[in-house]
């Protein structure tokens, strides 16, 4: 099966990682895995030619995830990294500081897996989209 798109997953919980693996794995995504910021980071380094998307906690052991998001969104070879983030704060103080650190979705725990799929399945289909209408304009 082709891979439909490379995500980093950002996740400390080793539960919550298998769950988001197991379901992107299973709707045929590739899957980087980082349990904290730090190996998040170097992972974004590594591999920020071929990460399509971003999922990222707000809670891990070291490095706090709004700051890795600021750090992500503030160097030039990797600002254009979209990054959703999954958490459990819900509170519409907690989004609004997601959002304004560069987050492009903020999706809540726990897990609806119809919520969460319909909104990696539509950013998928979005950047076939614009990839499609970018190649028909250079014809």
């Amino acid at each position: 099966m082709n891979k439909k798109g490379t995500i980093l997953i950002t996740e400390d919980n080793t539960a919550n990682m298998k769950l988001i693996r197991d379901v992107l794995v299973f709707y045929g995504y590739e899957i980087i895995e980082a349990y904290d910021g730090n190996t998040a980071l170097e992972k974004i380094k590594e591999y920020k030619d071929k990460i399509d998307l971003i999922l990222m906690d707000l809670q891990l052991p070291d490095i706090d995830g709004l700051e890795i998001i600021k750090i992500v969104k503030s160097d030039d070879s990797t600002k254009n990294l979209p990054i959703f983030v999954i958490s459990a704060y819900v509170q519409e103080i907690d989004i609004k500081k997601a959002l304004k650190a560069g987050c492009n979705n903020y999706i809540t725990k726990p897990i609806s897996l119809e919520d969460f799929m319909g909104k990696i399945n539509a950013f998928f289909m979005h950047c076939i989209t614009n990839k499609n209408n970018a190649s028909d304009n250079t014809k």
